[in-house]
């Protein structure tokens, strides 16, 4: 077959441009950019179509996209062929709509009648060419720089020798078949280099759910130590509580002491009151008894005055207020000489004619005298200060009661000796003063009780107005603290037990004393700041222990289905691996399907081998001007070769970069030939593919292609006006020239 010509709406940088080719060969000119691979890969383009996708591994964007028009749509074009039967058919494609219309020489729309690919196109190239596109790009289509076969290109020639008596031309028997294979370990099982197969899928997935349980299980850990923390602050809450409940009960106590200690002051202050009023009641008794002033003597407790008994004015003068005084001063002289009489009975004996037992008999009564005499005194002096309180008879009162004692005095004659006249004047000027110093002295007692009552009505906060009040208000407050003092024992009982029950958890404080001590003898403020500075101490741990204890029970409220997660993981797991061993006992039975093909295959070749050897060997003799005659290539088509000089074999690699091109080049010549012996013979398309020839390289070359195809059609594109010149010189007017 050959191409008549090419159409090129868009493609690339090339837009509406058309080229016609002849027979033979055609030179396509052009420089560097001027558009020969675009015009190239556009042919191919045309066959085959154009594949989408994501960029390569490179980073090159897809077929689809790389030559997408420069200058903007339309996408496509036309190219128009003839087979070697002589059916000349018109190809059309638009890129942009991924659409494909195929016509006969009467323009009859054929495409229906051939097969399409998964891409859902027709497969023109497969049916027309009688090759698929590797295969094509692989033998008869060189780009530019890509005249040597890669271990993967050269696997598809090698697949392709195989079938090359198959007529299917829809594909490959052993290729394939090789390439279900391959299929099948990829997509059903996976490769090394595979990331998203099944088994990458489930060994990925393994992973993750390795990583998972991993992740799980500390945090299984973690729950497990939450939990112990959480039954570690409950435990501690309760001991709190406890310590809390037995600090309320200590407080209720202190609070109870407090007032037992206020009530214990009421009393004290009451009993002073109570009798503070039982001596200012006696006194006022005694100022309004009938006795009082009459001149005969009335001696009552407390009595700060007394009148002297009628004739009792001058001799004695010296008793009439020191009379206890005096008596006490003499019989403490008579005790005194009695104690030595007693203790020194012989000296005195002597003198005096007195028998011991006397001396014995009076010391005693003396002394009991002295005694009597000094309480009196006493009782005297208390009556006159509790007369005298602070709010009972002021100074100027005591001045006045001064005064009126002098004028009682010389009334009674205790003072200095009335003057002449006084008589019966006197007596009743005597009975005046005593009459208004009673009255003066009955105010002040008067005012000193009204001020004690008023005392109590504050202290006890009821109203008093008399001593008998005061005594109540003292029974009440008695009664109070006793029932007070009840209520702190049992207090004390109760927070005993619940303080033994606590054991080493009490606070410190209660720690360090006893309980009934602590309440009972500390003073009031101390414990009273201790118990404070305990409780706020102890609501400080309780809040944070209880926001621990929210934190915690938080965190295992999130991972409350943490187990049944773990539990799931581990069977997901179990699972996978299951899978996994299946998949690799799949991957192992389609390997090994695919290395029997193989074997078979390599028998196959080996059959071909011959054949392609001798045409290689034939082909790299003319492209070198016989230099090299024995090309060969092995199982997998590396090529080798034997050096004519010194007779070893060498593999293709080690020579220059120049003969490896024309060895290549001699491999795909020859593949060619036996790909399509019988068949179409396909065009060369060749681009630059002198490059790294020099000058008689490439003439050899240009000679054998021709003296050997001469009347095949080649498509040349080159950039070298050099090969130009070699062409026409070789070819003369039997070339076509396109220049871009």
């Amino acid at each position: 077959m050959h191409i008549n010509g090419i159409e090129i709406k868009g493609f690339g940088k090339l837009k509406n441009r058309t080229f016609t080719f002849g027979r033979g060969l055609n030179v396509i000119y052009g420089p560097n950019e001027a558009g020969k691979s675009t015009m190239q890969s556009f042919i191919t383009a045309m066959f085959y179509g154009l594949k989408g996708g994501r960029s390569s591994t490179a980073g090159l964007p897809s077929p689809l996209k790389r030559f997408m028009p420069w200058d903007g749509p339309p996408y496509g074009g036309a190219i128009t062929y003839t087979l070697d039967n002589g059916d000349s058919f018109r190809l059309e494609r638009d890129f942009s709509r991924n659409t494909v219309a195929v016509y006969d020489a009467s323009y009859n729309d054929i495409t229906p009648l051939f097969s399409f690919g998964r891409d859902k196109q027709p497969l023109v190239g497969e049916t027309h060419l009688g090759m698929d596109e590797a295969t094509f790009e692989n033998t008869v289509f060189i780009r530019q720089k890509a005249i040597r076969l890669d271990s993967g290109n050269s696997s598809v020639l090698a697949a392709r020798l195989v079938n090359m008596d198959n007529p299917d031309t829809d594909g490959l028997v052993y290729q394939r078949a090789e390439t279900a294979l391959n299929n099948a370990i990829k997509n059903r099982v996976g490769t090394e280099r595979s990331r998203v197969q099944p088994l990458d899928r489930l060994q990925s997935e393994l992973k993750r759910l390795e990583a998972e349980h991993r992740t799980l299980t500390e945090k299984q850990k973690e729950k497990e130590k939450l939990l112990r923390e959480l039954s570690e602050i409950k435990t501690k809450l309760g001991r709190l509580e406890l310590q809390e409940h037995l600090l309320a009960k200590i407080g209720e106590l202190i609070e109870t002491r407090k007032k037992i200690d206020e009530g214990m002051k009421k009393e004290a202050r009451l009993i002073e009151t109570a009798k503070q009023l039982a001596e200012i009641e006696a006194a006022l008794d005694r100022l309004h008894s009938p006795g009082h002033g009459s001149g005969k003597t009335v001696r009552q407790p407390g009595a700060e005055y007394a009148v002297q008994p009628e004739g009792y004015a001058g001799e004695g003068k010296m008793f009439a207020g020191n009379a206890p005084t005096v008596l006490l001063i003499l019989c403490a002289a008579l005790a005194m000489i009695s104690g030595v009489l007693l203790f020194a009975p012989g000296s005195i004996s002597g003198m005096i004619p007195i028998p011991s037992q006397v001396y014995a008999a009076v010391l005693p009564v003396c002394v009991l005298v002295c005694a009597k005499l000094l309480k009196d005194i006493f009782v005297r002096r208390r009556n006159l200060n509790a007369a005298r309180g602070p709010d009972g008879i002021r100074a100027g009162d005591m001045d006045r009661f001064s005064g009126v004692d002098a004028e009682r005095d010389a009334a009674s004659g205790d003072g200095p000796a009335p003057g002449p006249g006084a008589g019966a004047a006197g007596e009743e000027a005597g009975h005046g003063i005593m009459a208004g110093y009673t009255d003066e002295k009955a105010a002040a007692l008067e005012a000193a009780r009204r001020n004690l009552l008023s005392g109590v009505s504050v202290i006890c906060g009821v109203k008093a107005g008399s001593a008998a009040d005061v005594r109540a208000a003292l029974e009440e407050v008695r009664t109070g603290l006793e029932r007070l003092s009840h209520q702190l024992q049992y207090g004390l009982d109760e927070a005993a037990a619940t303080a033994e029950a606590m054991d080493e958890f009490l606070p410190g404080f209660i720690l360090q004393h006893e309980l009934d001590e602590l309440i009972y003898d500390s003073d009031i403020n101390w414990l009273e700041e201790r118990w404070r500075s305990e409780t706020e101490s102890l609501r400080r741990q309780k809040l944070d222990a209880a926001l621990r204890e929210k934190y915690c029970e938080g965190q295992l409220d999130e991972d409350r289905e943490q187990a049944d997660r773990l539990q799931r993981v581990e069977e997901e797991m179990a699972a996978v691996r299951r899978r996994i061993i299946e998949l690799e006992n799949t991957g192992k039975a389609l390997k090994l399907a695919l290395e029997v093909l193989t074997e078979a295959a390599g028998e196959i070749r080996l059959s071909n081998a011959p054949e392609l050897n001798s045409r290689m060997s034939v082909i790299i003799s003319g492209l070198t001007g016989g230099r090299y005659t024995d090309l060969r290539g092995d199982d997998k088509l590396l090529l080798k070769v034997s050096d004519p000089q010194a007779g070893d074999v060498r593999s293709v690699s080690v020579l220059s970069s120049g003969t490896a091109d024309q060895m290549y080049l001699a491999l795909r010549l020859a593949t060619a030939d036996m790909l399509t012996s019988g068949g179409e013979s396909l065009p060369l398309v060749m681009d630059e593919v002198f490059s790294q020839f020099d000058d008689k390289r490439t003439e050899f070359a240009l000679k054998y292609l021709y003296g050997e195809h001469r009347d095949r059609q080649i498509l040349l594109f080159t950039c070298k006006m050099r090969e130009v010149e070699l062409v026409r010189e070789i070819y003369g007017n039997e070339m076509y020239f396109v220049e871009l």
